[in-house]
């Protein structure tokens, strides 16, 4: 990584540092419980979700303990981009919860317009191979939507697929084949396209939503969520939002095993 990129990852960590270290010192204290704890982590997620022109976007969030590996955010990059990152680091609890920060600190530090999918997921992962405790990984999906050219620039490294479901009913689940971030430095990431088209619904989620069980030990998978996507269209992308986290925590009676996070993007 050059000098100037480490030292705008650095920026970024100070600027959060003191919210993080906040976090940790009430976490500590033995009179902290879980509702204080989620308290402070969802201080470190967006409280609003930012809106583009000819798209709604929504967003959840379901932390299967008080606090989550989920990480999950709405960049605007201009009048007419906003960047949609989604992510889940290894393991849960605080440890995760923390590396969970410091990813929200390089992301934010590293996202501009003008910079490709692929060449944030580079400097993401060399930055965390050089951060994270060995056998500690980040599977990301991030993404730049363009509402000028109703196209989506993505990359992902080693998260699970997004599903598109188009404005015909035809289903698409986007490929990226890229490794996780933070295992190998050498790694190499790729931009890919997608166009999208009035009617078209985008989910990013985190495997929580996939992978939520029922009594008999059945995943949720993609076929429930295309179904619970097709059932609630109508309802714009918070409908969709709504209807995805009730199925899910209804087919698993409310006991997530995995942090389960969703991203919903419709076009108008």
């Amino acid at each position: 990584m050059i000098d100037s990129d480490r030292r705008t990852f650095l920026a970024g960590v100070r600027k959060l540092g003191s919210r993080v270290q906040l976090g940790l010192n009430k976490l500590r204290t033995p009179q902290s419980g879980p509702d204080q704890a989620q308290e402070i982590q969802m201080q470190l997620l967006p409280r609003e979700t930012p809106q583009l022109a000819d798209f709604q976007i929504a967003c959840a969030w379901q932390p299967s303990r008080s606090v989550s590996g989920d990480y999950f955010d709405v960049l605007p990059l201009g009048d007419c981009q906003v960047a949609l990152c989604i992510a889940d680091v290894s393991g849960k609890g605080v440890a995760a919860a923390l590396l969970m920060s410091n990813l929200q600190a390089a992301v934010k530090a590293f996202a501009r317009e003008g910079v490709s999918p692929s060449v944030l997921c580079s400097k993401l992962n060399v930055t965390l191979c050089d951060n994270i405790a060995p056998g500690r990984f980040v599977t990301l999906f991030y993404a730049v939507l363009d509402a000028g050219t109703r196209t989506l620039h993505y990359e992902g490294a080693g998260h699970c697929l997004p599903l598109l479901v188009h404005c015909d009913g035809t289903i698409e689940v986007p490929k990226a084949a890229s490794g996780v971030l933070g295992l190998f430095s050498h790694w190499t990431y790729s931009d890919h396209d997608l166009s999208l088209a009035a009617g078209d619904v985008l989910v990013m989620m985190t495997k929580g939503v996939l992978d939520a069980w029922n009594a008999r030990e059945e995943e949720f998978g993609y076929r429930r969520l295309i179904d619970s996507v097709l059932a609630s269209r109508a309802g714009g992308a918070d409908g969709i939002r709504k209807r995805v986290m009730e199925d899910v925590t209804a087919f698993c009676n409310g006991q997530f095993r995995d942090d389960a996070s969703l991203i919903v993007v419709t076009v108008e």
